[in-house]
C-alpha cells in the first residue's frame, strides 16, 4: 500500500528548502576607542586623545573634590523591523574608580530601562583603579528590545562617591567616557540562490512522494 505525505507537509518542506535564516548585526559606535582596557594615564592625555569627539566622549566630567560624573548619549540608526535576537552595550570609561568602597554607579538606564545593578556588577568585576581606563561589555536584557527596535537609544549614566583621591577616598567621583558601542543582532529571512531552489525543491518533492512501507 502506497502512502504519501499530505499536501500541507509537502508545501512546508518546499518552503524550508527555499529559504534560510541569517543573522544581521547593526553596530553603532560613538567616540573613538583611544585606550585599551587597563590603560593608565593622567587626565590631560585622556582629554587630548579625545579632542574633537562628540560630547560627552573625550571629556572629563565632574571631579573627586567637586561633583559626580553624569552624562547621557544617544544612538540613532533607523528602526529595525526584523526580530531582535540579542543586544550588547560596550562602554569605555576612564577614572570611574569602582575600586573604591561600595558601588559607584548611582544610575544607569537604556531608554528608561534601569540597568544600574547590572553595570555595578560589571564595574566591580575588574579595573576601576584611579586614572585607569576600562572597557566593559553589558549584555542587554530582552526588556530593552522594544527600545532597540525603535532606532533611537538613549543611554544615561551617573556615578557616585566615594572616589579615589590623592589622600584616600573622596566624597565625589568624576570620570571620562572614552567610547560606547551598541551592537544588535537580528534574525533575517534570506532566500537561497536559484540554483539551490532548482536542486532543493524537486528533491524535497521526490522524497515526499517516495513509497513509505
Amino acid at each position: 500500500m502506497r502512502k504519501y505525505l499530505p499536501a500541507k507537509t509537502i508545501a512546508a518542506l518546499a518552503l524550508m528548502a527555499g529559504s534560510q535564516l541569517a543573522v544581521a548585526n547593526t553596530t553603532v559606535t560613538l567616540g573613538d576607542q583611544d585606550f585599551a582596557d587597563g590603560a593608565t594615564m593622567n587626565i590631560a592625555p585622556f582629554t587630548t586623545a579625545g579632542a574633537g569627539e562628540p560630547a560627552p566622549f573625550g571629556l572629563f566630567i565632574g571631579g573627586d573634590t567637586s561633583a559626580n560624573f553624569s552624562a547621557s548619549w544617544t544612538f540613532s540608526y533607523g528602526a529595525i523591523a526584523n526580530t531582535i535576537l540579542s543586544g550588547s552595550l560596550i562602554l569605555g570609561i576612564y577614572d570611574h574608580e569602582s575600586a573604591a568602597t561600595g558601588n559607584q554607579v548611582a544610575s544607569f538606564t537604556v531608554n528608561g530601562v534601569d540597568l544600574t545593578s547590572a553595570l555595578n556588577t560589571l564595574f566591580e568585576s575588574h579595573g576601576g583603579a584611579s586614572r585607569e581606563d576600562n572597557v566593559y561589555t553589558l549584555t542587554l536584557p530582552s526588556s530593552t528590545f522594544a527600545g532597540l527596535a525603535s532606532g533611537t537609544v538613549n543611554v544615561a549614566l551617573s556615578l557616585a562617591g566615594p572616589g579615589l583621591g590623592l589622600f584616600g577616598e573622596s566624597d565625589f567621583n568624576g570620570a571620562g567616557l572614552d567610547f560606547s558601542t551598541l551592537d544588535i543582532a537580528t534574525a533575517v529571512p534570506e532566500p537561497l540562490t536559484s540554483t539551490l531552489l532548482l536542486i532543493g525543491v524537486p528533491a524535497v518533492l521526490a522524497a515526499a512522494r517516495r513509497k513509505i512501507v
